[in-house]
């Protein structure tokens, strides 16, 4: 993406906008369930036998 000066906002926008993909094999590593920690809660993501994600608290 390529920005004309005076456009900052537009890219710092952008910037946030940006989401950081993981690859479910790497997240996993061989598991078929894993807890996340998320604001003093746990929750389960877990992949069911349809190969589908399932995440519960």
């Amino acid at each position: 993406m390529e920005l004309n000066p005076g456009q900052g906002t537009q890219k710092s926008q952008f910037s946030m906008a940006m989401n950081k993909t993981v690859n479910s094999k790497e997240l996993f590593e061989g598991a078929k369930e894993i807890q996340i920690s998320h604001n003093d809660d746990t929750y389960r993501l877990t992949i069911t036998k349809l190969g589908k994600l399932i995440l519960t608290k």
